[in-house]
């Protein structure tokens, strides 16, 4: 295919913000539109479409990025982002909630405007008209007994596409039956159906932006250089996004100087912000192979509020039947064969990490702090513990324990709220939530990165529409909101905002 040497609007990334939002600018007029993706098409790639075979992904579907240990979360762990057309869309379990109208409060709160639920509620209903949602099949026999458990600790059994409340159910998924409903294969197969002002150029790496008299003129890739009449709109997510800022001399003005690279815009809040959802587990061996689930084994899920005054529940469970390990390569259960998960994780957490660069290339895998545990109050620390008891409640209602043979992790040793913390600092994990790290903030917040329109500070022809752009962490799985940030967008380019 011949590479292109100019569009109207160049779009850095094609997950589940990138495919919606260039589908969507193709849609609304002539302009030419070119969606650029560092990963092969996921087009009649069954291990990328077909949701229970994610297992089945290697190390080629993803970057291999690894977030390093620190004080307070003691070990380094696998930190997967996808590398493929449709992005981690096509990399999750397809959890598909809608955040309380309480999260997008809290971003109006902090510089957010026009990004209330009210606001978006257009952006949802086209999303909803786009992409086929399913509840998990209720034939998992696990998966009730999970659901059966948490009523008989008081939870109520909720539809999820209707509310977040305190409750427990099954998890709505964006899939069609055994297919994923990713943003790419709603949004743009198939492929050789494109609209005629749309290209979409996968395999091809952005190494930096070009810049020109204060303005983003296009990128400098591995395949040659591109311009954008119009706009360069950054969709890579919160770990690529930041990286390519950086990069091209956008960002913490000291750090890119320690990184050999000429700073541009000294842009502080490149890269700060880093949210992530941490999660823990109580794990337990199981007395027989686990009932077969039908399409991922991420089917049931429950919230609490562990705080009465919460706005919104601050724990969400998911419910796994299956025990492994992909974030360090070790086997932590003792080589037990059939076991389950009850994973809680702190659904609004207080800390907050970082990325920076390593070095001065594309090619040098950013260093990822998440800083969990880190905030002075021990808010999530707390959370979690306190999630971990409740989890161990679940696991004792007959109707679920009668699947189960013993506790393996923390075990019964472990039950002082300090010795559970402590387990949490050794074995947390993540929920690969990533998100934050180029906020939306008040005009006079040193740390925002983009304004409500979601034009980067301080520059032109260039905005941010993925992942890096909340300013808070949202309650429940984020794949929902990235989608709902990309169809906002859309909204406001084509309103000549």
């Amino acid at each position: 295919m011949e590479i292109p040497r100019a569009c109207d609007y160049l779009i850095i990334g094609g997950g589940s913000a990138g495919c919606i939002l260039a589908r969507r600018l193709a849609e609304a007029g002539s302009d030419r539109v070119l969606l650029l993706e560092a990963g092969p098409s996921d087009e009649g790639d069954p291990v990328a479409t077909e949701l229970a075979r994610l297992d089945e992904q290697d190390d080629s579907y993803d970057w291999g990025y690894l977030a390093r240990a620190t004080a307070a979360s003691r070990h380094a762990m696998r930190y997967d982002r996808a590398r493929m057309l449709g992005g981690c869309g096509n990399h999750n379990d397809c959890a598909f909630l809608l955040p309380p109208a309480s999260d997008f409060d809290a971003w109006v709160m902090l510089g957010a405007s026009g990004w209330d639920a009210a606001a978006l509620a257009s952006a949802q209903r086209r999303l909803e008209q786009r992409v086929n949602i399913e509840a998990a099949p209720a034939g998992n026999a696990i998966g009730r007994a999970f659901i059966d458990a948490g009523i008989a600790c008081g939870l109520a059994e909720i539809n999820y596409r209707e509310t977040i409340s305190s409750g427990v159910g099954w998890f709505p998924l964006n899939a069609d039956g055994p297919l994923r409903q990713s943003a790419s294969i709603a949004y743009l197969h198939p492929l050789d159906r494109l609209p005629a002002n749309l290209q979409v150029l996968t395999g091809t790496l952005a190494n930096a932006l070009l810049i020109t008299e204060g303005r983003v003129a296009g990128v400098d890739t591995d395949q040659g250089r591109i311009t954008a009449r119009r706009e360069v709109i950054l969709c890579a997510g919160a770990i690529n996004t930041p990286q390519l800022l950086m990069l091209s001399g956008i960002g913490p003005g000291e750090e890119l100087q320690g990184a050999g690279i000429p700073p541009v815009l000294d842009l502080p809040g490149v890269g700060q912000n880093l949210l992530d959802h941490v999660a823990g587990n109580i794990a337990c061996e199981m007395l027989a192979p686990p009932p077969a689930w039908e399409r991922t084994p991420c089917e049931a899920v429950a919230t609490i509020r562990v705080d009465p005054d919460a706005p919104a529940p601050d724990v969400l469970y998911h419910f796994i039947p299956t025990l492994r390990d992909k974030y360090s390569g070790v086997d932590h259960f003792g080589g037990v064969e059939h076991g389950l998960k009850i994973s809680p994780n702190v659904a609004r957490p207080q800390s907050r990490g970082r990325l920076s660069l390593t070095g001065n290339s594309i090619h040098d895998a950013p260093n990822i702090d998440l800083n969990y545990f880190s905030d002075p109050e021990d808010y999530d620390l707390r959370i979690l513990v306190a999630g971990l008891r409740f989890a161990r409640r679940l696991a004792a209602v007959p109707c679920l324990a009668r699947y189960i043979a013993r506790e393996i992790l923390p075990g019964p040793q472990a039950d002082s709220d300090a010795d559970l913390a402590d387990y949490l600092r050794d074995t947390c994990e993540t929920v690969y939530h990533p998100s934050g790290t180029c906020r939306i903030g008040k005009h006079d917040d040193p740390l925002a990165v983009v304004t409500p329109d979601l034009r980067v500070r301080g520059i032109a022809g260039l905005r941010i529409a993925d992942a890096s752009v909340f300013p808070s962490m949202v309650t429940v799985n984020i794949n929902n909101t990235v989608m709902l940030v990309a169809e906002r967008a859309a909204e406001i380019i084509a309103a000549g905002e």
